[in-house]
């Protein structure tokens, strides 16, 4: 008798009073956002990060952590996803695995152009993102203080599948080597590789990474040291890659002893796909430009992050979606 009385009361009353949470969360939204509607698809980002160890993951976490606090507003759920980073991600962005993903600007324009990378030219980007110098750190003890040496060496190329494994690839080709002049070639990723290189298994490691990175700081502790991209091998790397620009990792960064390292880097971008509802991109991107230096005084790794103005458009790798296009024109100039 209870029961069926609870069942009663929930079916007279329960629809008035979702109803009524309905209409106040609509009202909301509505005072945020300056919409009329919130019937919109998409309000489940599911959002590629990258692997343990880099960059990626931390700020994955915390641009969805922003997007989840602000969820009874903009009505959008966002869930940041561990992945084998850049590569992986762009793809699944243009085949609609996932709704939002971070990449490489570099691999982010090969696959818009490439007529093989199924769906490349439905990504769209949503927002800038961080900067991310090329860092390529051997063992004191490999005798190793130069990059024309690490073909002496065993050289870490990273996961296939990441970024770390394109840009090591991308420096190889640089200096036309194979991975057969090489001492010895790995492909793990940074967790499993922090543990090879302090014990002296391996002895070259490149990646791409946001400054400063507790994985650097921890090389550095078990006989890391920076080396420089010397200038023959940055004009190669830069003839076959336009979106490579010249940056520096400061000096004493991770400690006193450490010497400011002449490189090269890209941006990395958050990207979406064409067919992600516009008005749920609108919101992911006014809030990411609402609460941009939020993230930044909670994530270091965000430091060199800045918005997206309107001189960026025509230089990006891939167009402005939509949504990502109204979020900017509703800027401030």
């Amino acid at each position: 008798m209870r029961l069926r009385r609870w069942n009663w009361l929930r079916s007279r009353h329960g629809g008035w009073l979702a109803l009524g949470l309905a209409a106040l969360m609509g009202a909301q939204a509505q005072a945020q956002w300056g919409s009329s509607h919130d019937q919109f698809h998409d309000k489940l980002m599911q959002l590629g990060a990258g692997p343990d160890g880099g960059s990626f993951g931390p700020i994955g976490n915390t641009l969805c952590d922003t997007l989840n606090e602000a969820r009874k507003t903009t009505l959008v759920r966002c869930v940041a996803l561990r992945s084998a980073g850049s590569v992986f991600n762009i793809y699944a962005v243009a085949n609609g695995s996932l709704q939002l993903g971070f990449g490489q600007e570099d691999l982010i324009a090969e696959a818009f152009a490439s007529s093989e990378a199924k769906g490349g030219n439905t990504l769209r980007t949503v927002a800038l993102m961080h900067n991310s110098p090329i860092g390529i750190m051997v063992r004191k003890a490999s005798g190793i203080t130069e990059l024309s040496q690490i073909r002496k060496g065993i050289v870490n190329k990273g996961s296939k599948g990441s970024g770390i494994y394109a840009n090591s690839t991308a420096l190889l080709n640089a200096m036309k080597l194979k991975e057969s002049d090489l001492a010895g070639v790995t492909f793990m990723p940074p967790t499993e590789f922090e543990k090879a290189f302090c014990e002296g298994k391996v002895d070259v490691f490149i990646n791409a990474i946001a400054h400063p990175s507790e994985l650097y700081r921890r090389l550095r502790a078990c006989g890391g040291e920076f080396i420089d991209i010397s200038p023959d091998v940055m004009q190669k790397m830069q003839q076959d890659n336009a979106f490579l620009k010249p940056m520096d990792i400061s000096a004493g960064m991770y400690d006193l002893a450490q010497k400011q390292v002449k490189t090269l880097g890209m941006r990395n971008l958050l990207i979406s796909n064409s067919t992600v509802d516009e008005e749920a991109i609108f919101r992911v991107t006014s809030l990411i430009n609402s609460k941009h230096k939020d993230m930044q005084s909670k994530q270091p790794y965000m430091s060199s992050v800045v918005l997206m103005r309107r001189s960026d458009i025509d230089s990006l790798a891939a167009p402005l979606h939509p949504g990502a296009l109204r979020a900017l024109q509703a800027s401030k100039p």
